[in-house]
């Protein structure tokens, strides 16, 4: 690699990764961030937990931002190069213009392979088990489970009411048993309590201190003439079956959330029984095709660069937004028509990265002859 080459790529470099973490930044905030905010302020998630389930979406994020960030790269670096003339000064050094750009293109490639192995593999099984992680998090961290200053009614049969929450610790306790109509049929008191969360059997038991209960009649619960005391102990323990609650959040997976290699044996068994497996199919076509956006970017991004001919950072973002709402544009249209095989869906999925790459192949090859565009 010539010193113009490694001059480039280092320009590129430093300009992809500043934008790389923008953008990830940006979408990670936009797929997850208020969910976990609230978890975490609201419920008293421990911040690890929540940095955790950030963690599974990087990869899908990356997905998008690598691309992205080689477009913004490329347009603001060649556009700086075309506005300074460098670009003139390098091919008057004997350079050809295709030499400047190898280094580009090449790392455009490595970066689609990386994008090809995160959507393959890696993306599909994390999202799902952000997802997971997500809607499990309050079954694993005992003050996620309640929250303080409303009634709960995510426990089957009961109703409960606690005042504030601190670790394992909950005050004000008001348990409401319901039967199956939903009226009261017991009332449980407490000044304070605990609870223990246990996954592997299914149940959680509330450990209440200073009870006083109250027992309605079943034939007649809305009666108050009826009610009669209850049990009155220092201490009292309720277990509740939360198997419901744990089924209820189970994510099921969806095709978004199929790695390549299940998505290629969901489509065989489906065909074997007759079923049309479009949806999959396109699917499977959408990870791969998206995969090599980084150099589909990269090959318009460099001629639209050059032809700005300006130096302005915003004006490079404009572009790069621009076109990437065409490129994932055309990718929501082949989506959404997943369940219509006649329109060839899969084909659609494919159109931006053909437009983008013999555009670019185009354009390129025209400032490599005329050095304009």
């Amino acid at each position: 690699m010539s010193i113009l080459q490694r001059y480039i790529a280092r320009q590129v470099l430093f300009t992809l990764v500043v934008a790389v973490a923008v953008f990830s930044a940006i979408l990670l905030t936009g797929n997850a961030l208020k969910q976990l905010l609230e978890l975490l302020s609201t419920k008293q998630v421990p911040a690890g937990a929540v940095l955790q389930q950030l963690l599974y979406l990087v990869p899908f994020v990356m997905t998008f931002s690598l691309p992205m960030g080689m477009m913004t790269a490329c347009l603001l670096v060649f556009s700086r190069l075309s506005a300074d003339n460098e670009i003139s000064a390098m091919r008057a050094c004997g350079q050809s213009f295709w030499q400047l750009i190898a280094p580009v293109l090449a790392a455009s490639f490595l970066l689609s392979l990386v994008c090809l192995y995160f959507n393959l593999q890696q993306a599909p099984l994390l999202k799902a088990a952000f997802k997971q992680g997500l809607s499990h998090l309050g079954l694993s961290h005992p003050t996620a489970l309640l929250e303080p200053g409303r009634f709960n009614d995510d426990f089957p049969g009961y109703l409960i009411y606690v005042s504030s929450s601190d670790g394992e610790r909950i005050r004000d306790v008001s348990i409401y048993q319901l039967d199956t109509r939903g009226n009261v049929i017991q009332k449980i008191r407490a000044t304070h309590g605990e609870l223990h969360p246990d996954l592997a059997r299914k149940h959680i038991v509330i450990t209440l201190h200073n009870v006083k209960n109250e027992v309605h009649d079943p034939n007649d619960p809305n009666n108050p003439q009826r009610i009669r005391p209850g049990v009155i102990a220092a201490d009292y323990q309720l277990t509740m079956d939360i198997a419901p609650m744990i089924e209820a959040k189970r994510v099921r997976r969806d095709t978004n959330h199929l790695t390549f290699t299940e998505l290629v044996a969901a489509i065989v068994h489906l065909k074997q029984r007759g079923v049309n497996p479009s949806p999959y199919v396109v699917r499977a076509h959408r990870q791969w095709a998206t995969s090599f956006s980084c150099l589909a970017f990269a090959m318009i991004a460099i001629p639209f660069g050059i032809r700005s001919q300006r130096r302005e950072t915003s004006i490079g973002i404009a572009w790069s937004l621009a076109l990437a709402f065409g490129y994932y544009f055309l990718i929501i249209v082949g989506e959404a028509l997943a369940n219509k095989p006649q329109f060839y869906p899969e084909v659609i999925i494919w159109l931006p990265n053909f437009i983008f790459q013999a555009l670019g192949i185009l354009l390129l090859s025209r400032i490599s002859r005329v050095g304009v565009v």
